[in-house]
């Protein structure tokens, strides 16, 4: 009598879910559908065209210690193609910007100078420290005033917990603030792949590959609801009529919409999670502006958005030769604050008038593109826990995505990781185990080419 293979359902086509698929296909037992509401795969990773380019819905750049990310980059390929670049960070303060790794700025940087030396030790300390488990319970507050003080808090750290989750410092966890400043997003170098937009590549090179492996797609599907049968999750209702039967699910999607398709699922920490949401504005100009940087920091409420990015002093190719490609990022609490209801019209006047007030000059953009995230990320209060991988109501259900990765939650490769989590769990329960986590884990870059 043939074995019966089942199917496996993963909810959701963003990175951890094509990670999810890509590994469960690779265990070779298991028939696998990926369920996306959208016209392609990548979620939060997606692009869009201007022309022949593709440009990032939102910024993103290659970590260096993204082990995960360079696994996948690696497997499809493209690793040697990324290059590196030492990147500018400035901080704008008072009505002027500060590069804190160039010695002549840190001075003149608005800090108490004890204050500035106690804020090279809490960098230095963070960047030491790799397992931030200790600190699960205890805020970003007492971690910047244990190993930074106070001055070092609310001259800088408070303004940037409240641009990104609107709250302060004693709210937040302090184990997601250590892990950020261990990734040293600002000070390390950071990668790029030169001629296209990486986060593309990256999402067209694992759909090849999970159509090498006859992982079926089902994209622009809405899901309506989960069906349940005999306290199991047995298939999905998509828009339209269409059923999907399943013997497995893997969740990708939000928790917010995961609870509200399936209500009777208890597992803990499910019904806490909120998220933050995101407008992005990406557009590109041919004037000169001035100074040359990144990643510019807005620690202040006077302003629209909470950082500036220009894409092209990390990848010179992404734009046509001249261009100046900027991206204006918000951080909102949630997708009903008043600031992400704006019209289009209200936010683009709004990033407008902070380009004037920031380089003192009118922007003049030939072309621009706005983006609303509603669930970009969790918001990562002091004691967040990362739900189980595996649901404790539905004994054929399991989690993954950017819910499950706290708190190293720094690089698109958690959000893969997360689903090579998954799978390996909903393998080991049937009796089987993948290499591809040892291999992640245990990889490393070899080289680090200049751009």
């Amino acid at each position: 009598m043939k074995k019966h293979t089942p199917s496996v359902i993963v909810l959701g086509g963003g990175l951890s879910g094509m990670a999810a698929a890509m590994a469960l296909a690779q265990g070779g037992a298991c028939e696998v559908t990926i369920v996306e509401r959208g016209g392609t795969l990548g979620g939060l990773a997606g692009t869009f065209q201007r022309g022949e380019r593709f440009y990032p819905l939102a910024y993103h750049h290659i970590l260096h210690r993204d082990r995960t990310l360079l696994w996948f980059l690696d497997h499809i390929g493209v690793l040697g193609d990324v290059r590196w670049r030492k990147i500018r960070m400035l901080f704008r303060m008072q009505d002027r910007a500060y590069d804190l790794s160039r010695p002549l700025d840190f001075l003149r940087f608005p800090m108490r100078f004890p204050d500035k030396l106690r804020f090279v030790r809490l960098m230095l300390r963070c960047f030491a420290k790799s397992d931030w488990s200790d600190w699960h319970e205890r805020s970003a507050g007492e971690l910047v005033d244990l190993w930074g003080g106070p001055g070092v808090r609310e001259t800088l750290f408070e303004s940037l917990t409240d641009l990104k989750f609107r709250l302060p410092c004693s709210a937040v966890s302090g184990a997601w603030l250590g892990a950020r400043l261990h990734f040293r997003e600002g000070s390390a170098p950071l990668g790029y792949i030169p001629g296209t937009n990486w986060t593309k590549t990256l999402c067209d090179g694992i759909s090849r590959r999970l159509d090498e492996l006859g992982i079926h797609v089902c994209a622009n599907s809405s899901i309506v609801g989960l069906r349940e049968r005999d306290g199991r999750l047995a298939g999905v209702d998509l828009e339209g009529g269409r059923q999907i039967d399943a013997d497995l699910v893997v969740t990708t999607v939000p928790t917010e919409v995961y609870h509200s398709l399936a209500p009777g699922d208890r597992t803990p920490a499910l019904d806490t999670i909120r998220y933050t949401a995101v407008v992005s504005f990406v557009c590109a100009t041919r004037q000169i502006v001035q100074p040359e940087f990144y990643w510019m920091n807005l620690p202040t409420r006077d302003l629209n958005a909470c950082g500036i990015f220009r894409l092209e002093t990390l990848n010179p190719t992404i734009g046509e030769r001249g261009d100046v490609c900027l991206n204006f990022v918000t951080h909102v609490p949630s997708r009903d604050h008043h600031f992400f209801q704006r019209d289009d019209e209200q936010l683009i006047s709004g990033y407008l008038d902070d380009f004037r007030r920031v380089f003192g000059f009118e922007l003049q953009p030939f072309w621009s593109h706005l983006t609303r995230l509603p669930m970009y990320s969790p918001v990562f209060l002091r004691g967040y826990r990362n739900p189980p991988v595996r649901s404790r109501t539905y004994p054929n259900v399991y989690f993954a995505g950017n819910y499950c990765t706290f708190p190293s939650i720094a690089s698109t490769g958690t959000a893969l990781w997360s689903g090579l989590q998954a799978a390996a769990a909903l393998l080991e329960d049937r009796g089987m185990r993948i290499d591809l986590p040892r291999e992640v884990e245990e990889f490393r870059l070899r080289s680090m080419p200049r751009g």
